[in-house]
């Protein structure tokens, strides 16, 4: 004879409610509206496929919210040091080689241009700063708290081309300054060379023009709040020619080489010795 098995209680589902609360149902399944009271007053009803429309777009909306979150979420700068540079530029200081000739720019010369709009004056903007071009260059930490250490400036020659032909361009003043700090001798296979000792008169020049006239003593601590600014003098006799400067660096146990170019590309530097001398004066003229 078979015992006879006891029968297992139905298995059971309990919730709690905190609080005051009203009548209170539980739901196991439904397959109709679903309808939404708030004391004895009827505010709304569901169907099924309202719920779920509802629901999809909670989760929509999550998304956005969190994929908001990650962009604006401040990003790490993939170099470690911020780096802004600029031409030093005016009528006694720059010329510039255009590879239009003289007879073409003759017609079109205009004294209001200055020698800092040649880079992106139509007639002249395909060509290049001539013999000696200035910049300062100003490096910093992109943190207070955290400091970079600059142990080396090196420039590297990319390219070089016999020089541009065409017409140099230059203001009507005197002699141009002698301005060096870090000096750049673009035909030699070590361009780089720093000066123990300016000339006073050199050095109340650069002082003058609100430039550096200290030599160089690496290396350099720079942080967000303490930047340091350098003064880059580049020359050519022989050849047209582009070029980057390479900054060594070392910070938090790590160390590299950060390449600094003028506003996203290279430098670019031409001898003068292929182009007619002209100014840009009423009227134009060459000589």
């Amino acid at each position: 004879m078979h015992k006879r098995r006891e029968q297992e209680p139905p298995s059971r589902t309990t919730n709690t409610v905190e609080g005051d609360a009203g009548e209170v149902f539980q739901l196991g399944s439904s397959h109709g509206n679903i309808g939404f009271f708030r004391g004895n007053n009827f505010m709304f009803n569901l169907g099924p496929r309202w719920a779920v429309v509802i629901i999809v777009c909670l989760l929509v909306v999550a998304a956005a919210v969190a994929v908001v979150f990650v962009r604006s979420s401040p990003s790490k700068p993939s170099e470690p040091l911020a780096v802004a540079v600029k031409s030093v530029t005016d009528a006694c200081q720059m010329s510039w080689v255009s590879p239009k000739s003289p007879t073409e720019l003759a017609p079109v010369s205009d004294p209001s241009i200055r020698p800092n709009q040649y880079a992106t004056w139509e007639h002249s903007r395909d060509g290049a700063q001539a013999s000696k071009a200035t910049f300062t260059v100003t490096a910093q930490g992109h943190e207070a708290t955290s400091n970079v250490v600059i142990t080396g400036i090196r420039v590297k020659v990319l390219e070089r081309k016999p020089p541009l032909k065409g017409t140099l361009l230059s203001g009507q003043c005197g002699e141009p300054v002698n301005a060096h700090y870090v000096e750049v001798d673009l035909d030699s296979e070590q361009p780089v060379s720093f000066p123990d000792d300016l000339a006073p008169d050199t050095a109340a020049e650069l002082t003058a023009q609100g430039l550096r006239a200290d030599p160089i003593r690496l290396p350099y601590s720079v942080s967000s709040t303490q930047p340091e600014v350098f003064t880059v003098v580049a020359g050519t006799a022989s050849c047209d020619c582009t070029w980057v400067i390479e900054l060594d660096w070392s910070a938090g146990g790590k160390s590299g080489v950060q390449t600094v170019g003028n506003n996203g590309k290279p430098f670019r530097t031409t001898s003068s010795t292929n182009a007619a001398v002209c100014y840009m004066a009423e009227p134009f003229y060459c000589t």
